[in-house]
C-alpha cells in the first residue's frame, strides 16, 4: 500500500478506504502512546502529551474526515467525535481527572468519552465498508486497489 502522506494528513478532500484509515491512524497513535508510556505522569510527560495531542489533531481530523466521506457522510462528522476526544485526552495532562488508579467524576466522564468515541470510530471507520462506487465526495478508493 502506497501512502501519500501529504494527501492523507493535510487534505480534507476525497475518500480513503479502511486500510488507509488504519495505516494513517496507527501512524498517528503510536508516537502518542510511546510518549505516554515512556514519560508517564512526569511533568515533562504531561507537557509532551499535550504537545503531541495538539500536533496530531489536524492530521487525525483529515484522516477521519476522508474516511467519513468514504461512508458518504460529511467530513465535519469527524469533529463530533474528535473534539470531545481531544478535550478528554488533554484533561488528564492538566491533572483534572484524578489519578490513573482513582478517577474523579471528570476522569470518568473523560474515560467514557474516550471509550465511546473510540468504539464509534472503530466500527464506523475501521470496520464498516465505504460507499461502493462514486459518491458526493469522489470516486471509490477501492477501484484503484482492485
Amino acid at each position: 500500500m502506497d501512502l501519500d502522506y501529504r494527501y492523507l494528513y493535510a487534505s480534507l478532500d476525497g475518500r480513503i478506504n479502511r486500510a488507509r484509515w488504519w495505516a494513517g491512524s496507527l501512524l498517528l497513535l503510536v508516537p502518542w502512546v510511546l510518549i505516554e508510556a515512556i514519560f508517564g505522569s512526569f511533568t515533562l510527560g504531561s507537557i509532551l502529551v499535550v504537545l503531541a495531542t495538539l500536533a496530531v489533531a489536524y492530521p487525525a481530523y483529515a484522516v477521519c474526515a476522508k474516511r467519513f466521506q468514504d461512508r458518504n457522510k460529511p467530513g465535519i462528522t469527524a469533529l463530533y467525535g474528535l473534539g470531545p476526544l481531544i478535550f478528554a485526552m488533554l484533561l488528564p495532562s492538566l491533572g483534572l481527572t484524578g489519578t490513573p488508579t482513582e478517577l474523579n467524576a471528570v476522569g470518568w466522564i473523560c474515560a467514557l468519552i474516550t471509550w465511546g468515541v473510540g468504539l464509534w470510530f472503530l466500527i464506523d471507520l475501521g470496520i464498516l465498508k465505504g460507499t461502493p462506487g462514486s459518491n458526493a465526495f469522489g470516486g471509490d478508493p477501492l477501484v484503484a486497489v482492485r
